[in-house]
């Protein structure tokens, strides 16, 4: 299977935040649309980072006592550009959901944006992973029980 084929059973609108937007509104947004992760782009096309509830929670954990005494207003004030993760992992939609799989599990990432052409395409989870295989077992299972019914009428 292609990473095109995943992209065209998901939305279409992709939502991306500027590097100056504030965590507390990328927040918002990762929220209100339930993602993970928000790819982070200057135009909305090219992207230079995402942000990932991990990142989010990697910070409040590196700024513990810190967030105590301020009640993390300090990190919800930040612009996305300080906590993101600016390595990013990619993958074309032309290319098999195997090989984009391993390279998430390489990486550690639970998302990929897809870039063709250095524009902003779509993004794949691990979600969009599980959903699949999913699909894929329960063809196999009807695939196997129409075949032992056919060979034992």
């Amino acid at each position: 299977m292609k990473i095109s084929e995943i992209l065209a059973k998901k939305r279409r609108d992709l939502v991306t935040v500027k590097p100056s937007t504030p965590v507390s509104t990328a927040m918002h947004h990762m929220r209100r649309e339930k993602l993970g992760c928000i790819v982070v782009s200057e135009d909305g096309v090219h992207p230079v980072g995402i942000l990932a509830v991990r990142d989010i929670v990697y910070a409040m954990a590196e700024h513990e006592d810190r967030l105590r005494k301020m009640r993390g207003t300090e990190i919800l004030d930040s612009p996305v550009s300080e906590l993101m993760t600016r390595t990013l992992r990619t993958c074309k939609s032309g290319e098999s959901l195997r090989d984009a799989v391993e390279r998430m599990h390489r990486s550690g990432v639970l998302h990929l944006p897809v870039v063709d052409d250095g524009k902003l395409v779509g993004i794949v989870s691990i979600d969009d992973v599980v959903g699949n295989a999913i699909e894929a077992m329960d063809m196999e299972i009807r695939v196997l029980r129409d075949t032992l019914i056919a060979r034992n009428p």
